[in-house]
């Protein structure tokens, strides 16, 4: 009996593990897919920032943003103290958020939620505010996209598939994070999870971000086998109001500044720079 206990056991344990395998390899096939979409963050050739007055941008070398090809004027985008405005050159057939358009138009930038979305032949192109407006330039034709063949993961391991605590910081706590420009924010932690690995104890503070919680962090594997100024991970929120998550560092991800020079990523603020080895996830990108 005792046999039969334990063999049951033993089937529940793999079965539980070949989950856990497929679930992860299909986290992966999704997470390329996201990548290789046509404007995914591969495509991203360009941050141009914007100055006051008149922005020209086309491909011919005399307009302050040039594309790589295209028609010689595409239009102008014009800044001032109140707005932002995009007048289309006439006869280029140009889209903000897939509509034609034949005459100016005021902008959205993408602290507002829902940027204006322009679209001409491969490229694709928005105001971001990073301190002062600058344009994000996409092209799905962009040779990080087209070389782009995969990412290198260490091997699955269940060691770092951790069974953790979830604190709540309440009210939310202010911390401060900066970007790849230097630029400071400062962003709400809702809380950190704590977890222990080979004995030693660590947190992490957490970000909102919706059904999931948001975390940068970087490691000892930082700058050797993993992306220098560090990773991202999504992290489940508790459910019916309990205190325990799941931290898998085998979803630990890149940011997009390990993909393009264009980017403007957060870095890990210094709590989250843990002394431990997070041998898993994905490890350098090569262009």
């Amino acid at each position: 009996m005792k046999k039969i206990t334990l063999l049951v056991i033993l089937f529940s344990l793999v079965a539980r593990a070949q989950t856990w395998q497929e679930e992860l390899q299909s986290w992966k096939n999704d997470r390329v897919q996201r990548l290789k979409k046509p404007h995914g963050w591969l495509s991203l050739i360009g941050m141009e920032w914007l100055h006051e007055g008149s922005n020209r941008i086309g491909s011919d070398e005399t307009n302050d943003i040039v594309l790589p090809n295209g028609p010689a004027y595409v239009g102008e985008f014009t800044l001032t103290a109140a707005k932002i405005t995009f007048t289309p050159e006439k006869g280029v057939q140009i889209k903000a958020n897939d509509e034609l358009i034949d005459k100016t138009i005021n902008v959205a930038m993408d602290s507002s939620g829902k940027p204006t979305v322009f679209t001409l032949d491969t490229f694709e192109f928005y105001v971001i505010q990073r301190g002062k407006p600058a344009l994000r330039i996409k092209d799905s034709q962009a040779k990080t996209r087209k070389n782009f063949t995969h990412i290198d993961y260490f091997p699955a391991n269940a060691k770092f598939k951790i069974e953790a605590e979830f604190v709540a910081y309440n009210p939310p706590k202010e911390i401060e994070i900066i970007n790849v420009l230097g630029l400071l924010n400062k962003e709400e932690s809702i809380g950190f999870v704590k977890f222990s690995i080979d004995g030693k104890e660590f947190q992490l503070d957490a970000l909102d971000a919706g059904d999931e919680m948001f975390i940068i962090f970087a490691d000892r594997t930082s700058g050797r086998t993993t992306y220098g100024p560090g990773r991202f991970l999504s992290v489940p929120k508790p459910k019916d109001n309990r205190n325990k998550v799941v931290v898998d560092f085998n979803k630990a991800y890149n940011p997009p500044c390990a993909f393009n020079d264009y980017s403007t990523c957060p870095l890990p603020p210094p709590q989250n720079r843990i002394r431990v080895f997070i041998e898993a996830g994905e490890k350098t990108y090569k262009h």
